[in-house]
């Protein structure tokens, strides 16, 4: 009697100890993210689990790949395993890039302005420290720990006193990247899509892809206001782009920005036959080939008023056409550099070649 007593307690145990285990099932759903000791986002749980962790290079969810992101740049490799979080902007249309992908709380420092930020811009601009009006010199860019420098110039590698070598910089933790339109091996004129890579590319690094593809397609939106017209012309107006200068003209050459926006505008650029973004041409040659629209360029060492001042007081050359009838055209630099105002400038000198057609 006692050992069924025994027996009998014994068969309830295991049954009560059944029914304590299937009381809380273990459920697993395919490509979610399982949850430590301490729950979804506990501080126990492997770093990563969660959606936002995950994108940062820590080993992410079962079914979510880790943040790794691969970018060539200007003959340059680099591997992120991580969104930067302390960007550093040498230039200014590079750091409206940023600003145009909100990026402004990724960003420890800016540098070189050539004239004023896009008003769109200004509030986020000056919540980042300046951090030199021309190049910071590489103690100071070093001084503000960054993790990424961005530049729109090749100038600002070049130099060890500056950023320097981009291979150095690696050498430190510190990522970069460098303008698609100043790749010293870049051949041919600068397109659109050239500009359009750098703001892609820059959405996979930050992990702000898509806003990257949003800005691109407003950009493309703001083109498209103008192409068709500037695409049925007849006849297209010769241009000359006056940077600066007074012996020789400093001007638009076959290939960089500044021949982009004349030429998408549809007008003819007067020197596209002379290799590089920029180059000098006598005041002969200017004369022989007579433009008929001048594009002034405002910037702090040469003035679009001094420029207008040599042309219209220079006896030499006051037969070109674009002299007598005084037609100039006044931008500022900035807007001339590959990066977002790009297409508003396309479209203002459209209107400002053909006004008759908008």
């Amino acid at each position: 009697m006692r050992s069924g007593w025994r027996r009998l307690l014994v068969l309830l145990t295991i049954v009560f100890a059944a029914v304590a285990a299937c009381g809380e099932p273990t459920v697993r759903y395919v490509g979610q993210p399982q949850a430590g000791p301490a729950g979804p986002a506990g501080p126990e749980g492997p770093k990563g689990a969660t959606g936002a962790q995950g994108s940062q290079g820590a080993p992410g969810a079962a079914g979510e790949a880790a943040f790794n992101v691969t970018i060539e740049n200007c003959g340059f490799t680099q591997t992120f395993t991580a969104p930067p979080e302390r960007a550093v902007s040498m230039t200014q249309h590079t750091t409206e890039i940023m600003l145009a992908l909100g990026l402004q709380d990724k960003m420890v420092g800016t540098a070189y302005l050539d004239d004023a930020i896009l008003p769109q811009y200004e509030a986020a601009y000056k919540k980042i420290p300046v951090l030199s009006d021309k190049y910071p010199s590489h103690e100071v860019l070093l001084g503000a720990s960054p993790d990424f420098v961005i530049s729109g110039f090749a100038s600002a590698f070049a130099k060890p006193e500056n950023a320097g070598p981009r291979e150095d910089l690696l050498k430190l933790d510190i990522h970069s990247y460098l303008s698609t339109g100043a790749c010293p091996e870049r051949v041919g004129p600068l397109t659109m899509d050239d500009i359009y890579i750098d703001f892609l590319n820059l959405g996979k690094i930050f992990d702000v892809e898509d806003r990257a593809e949003e800005v691109v397609a407003s950009m493309k939106r703001e083109l498209a206001t103008v192409e068709a017209k500037v695409a049925a012309l007849d006849k297209k107006v010769r241009v000359l782009l006056y940077d600066s200068g007074e012996d020789k003209a400093f001007t638009a050459a076959c290939c960089g920005s500044a021949n982009l926006v004349v030429e998408r505008a549809g007008g003819i650029n007067l020197f596209n036959d002379l290799e590089g973004n920029y180059k000098s041409a006598s005041w002969e040659v200017v004369v022989e080939r007579d433009p008929e629209v001048i594009v002034l360029i405002e910037a702090g060492w040469s003035t679009s008023a001094e420029k207008e001042q040599l042309l219209l007081t220079n006896e030499a050359l006051a037969d070109i056409t674009a002299v007598k009838n005084k037609r100039f055209v006044v931008v500022p630099f900035s807007s001339t550099s590959p990066g977002v105002r790009v297409p508003t400038l396309i479209v203002t000198l459209a209107k400002a070649f053909y006004p008759d057609s908008f």
